[in-house]
């Protein structure tokens, strides 16, 4: 009764308001809700609302994305994320280097027809361990990498090798990577030579000549290595398997109209 006299309301209507159903749109909004939490929970809590729009509408699900981008925020349904800030300095340089074969390119039209590639750090233990990946240009999905304690000459190598396994480049592919040190030794070059792949540079200090691998690695990292602390390479090795199984069957991109690499692969055969 003190509340009501509180809050303005007679005890009649608090009670009538207590045994009232629910509307048939907070029913919905509920098996909605349902449906929402458990495609973030098969993204490992990654999505945010504009994927989860799409995976219910992929599954036939009929909703507005502001919708769904509400019913998210008033269930504190957020996308798991690590954010670090940090200040870089960016040198610019204008002038054109003749090894980057990316530049005034159209876009690849088809898989396995331009590959990209790149080295990031994860720690292991008490020491940094490399990642190096490459990726399809076409697909976005990762077709080979490796992960070593030494960035020596063999860990590009290796993951070119995976990526050769199960894809062909065609004629005239090519394979971009930035002016490090892994990328530029005899082994390496020996691998492209014989599987006519050409090889092509960033130029000096512009990061965003590889920037879709550079974005790979920032979604690897706040989606799945800075909540984890790797006590050793096996570990480490099943966790980012498992992720980029994720990544490249299900993750949805969109830059490829929220679809998974495989699927948007698929479509393109």
């Amino acid at each position: 009764m003190v509340l009501c006299r509180k809050l303005g309301v007679t005890p009649g209507g608090y009670y009538a308001w207590k045994k009232r159903q629910q509307s048939p749109r907070r029913e919905a909004n509920r098996a909605l809700l349902d449906k929402i939490v458990e495609i973030h929970r098969k993204s490992g809590e990654t999505y945010g609302y504009p994927r989860v729009f799409d995976a219910l509408r992929q599954q036939g699900e009929t909703c507005g994305r502001h919708r769904v981008a509400r019913i998210m925020r008033e269930n504190n349904v957020v996308a798991k994320m690590f954010r670090r800030f940090r200040k870089h300095s960016h040198q610019h340089h204008l002038l054109w280097e003749p090894r980057n074969l990316l530049l005034d390119r159209e876009p690849p039209s088809r898989p396995n027809e331009v590959w990209v590639c790149d080295v990031s750090y994860i720690r292991v233990g008490k020491h940094w361990n490399y990642l190096c990946t490459v990726m399809d240009l076409y697909t976005r999905a990762i077709i080979g990498w490796h992960l070593s304690p030494r960035c020596g000459a063999d860990l590009a190598k290796e993951a070119l090798l995976m990526a050769l396994q199960d894809h062909r480049p065609v004629e005239g592919a090519i394979f971009h990577t930035d002016r490090g040190n892994e990328f530029a030794n005899k082994e390496l070059n020996a691998v492209l030579e014989a599987n006519n792949l050409s090889n092509s540079k960033s130029r000096k200090g512009c990061c965003w000549d590889n920037a879709n691998m550079e974005s790979f690695y920032h979604t690897l990292k706040t989606e799945m290595v800075y909540f984890h602390r790797f006590r050793d390479l096996v570990e480490a090795i099943a966790h980012i398997r498992d992720y980029l199984r994720f990544y490249n069957h299900e993750r949805l991109h969109s830059s490829l109209g929220y679809q998974s690499p495989i699927n948007y692969q698929m479509q393109a055969a």
